[in-house]
């Protein structure tokens, strides 16, 4: 009995020595785990993982491309001034800018056009013009694509002739249509034909009907 109650004490003995021992070696093992981190160190790994979801995640204004044109305009127009219909063509060039509508499809455009003075004689005819338009565009095959477009037209006219006693100054608004069909060589430039019809919103003008052909060149950004 006495020999048992030795070895227990002998046991609880051993295990007093141990546990420390045990302890720092589990501190030890468990430090080997443990990295301290910096609040720099933090901020600089979530930034990191920041910009690898933003990369994962690309934003549909990514894929929005910008169009800037030039082209140069045939123009056939009527006129109606002092009870007399007039007929005329005339030559310019027009500037475009447009934008995608978040698609390759869809677009908005403004267009300038100007025509300089036309001069017949005594008559000058002064036009020019500025479209706002929303369109649609969509390929055909291989490099060739067409469009089609409406919108709005405002048109700044002055005719004088001092033989026959005219002189008017309008500003004419106008709804207006437009199709195209378009070669594009490469993803950022096209080239192409345009035909473009216009009428007025108001009668009490002598700007009436006109319609227009137009080679034009535009490319992407």
């Amino acid at each position: 009995m006495k020999a048992i109650n030795s070895f227990k004490a002998l046991v609880f003995v051993l295990a007093l020595t141990a546990a420390p021992t045990l302890v720092e070696a589990q501190t030890s093992s468990e430090g080997k785990d443990y990295q301290e981190v910096s609040y720099d160190d933090l901020l600089t790994e979530l930034s990191s993982k920041k910009a690898a979801f933003k990369k994962q995640t690309p934003s549909p204004l990514d894929t929005v491309k910008i169009h800037a044109g030039l082209g140069y305009v045939n123009s056939f127009s009527n006129f109606r001034v002092n009870n007399e219909n007039m007929s005329r063509y005339q030559n310019g060039m027009q500037l475009s800018l447009g934008i995608d509508l978040f698609s390759p499809d869809w677009f908005s455009e403004g267009v300038f056009r100007n025509y300089g003075v036309t001069t017949d004689g005594s008559e000058d005819i002064s036009l020019k013009e500025f479209d706002l338009r929303l369109g649609f565009k969509n390929p055909i095959r291989s490099i060739w694509s067409y469009s089609l477009a409406t919108g709005l037209a405002n048109r700044f006219l002055k005719i004088t002739d001092s033989s026959r006693g005219i002189s008017t100054d309008d500003t004419t608004p106008s709804m207006m249509m437009s199709g195209g069909f378009y070669a594009n060589p490469t993803k950022n430039i096209s080239f192409g034909i345009e035909l473009n019809a216009r009428t007025p919103f108001v009668s009490s003008t002598a700007d009436k009907n006109s319609y227009d052909f137009a080679l034009r060149i535009t490319t992407s950004l």
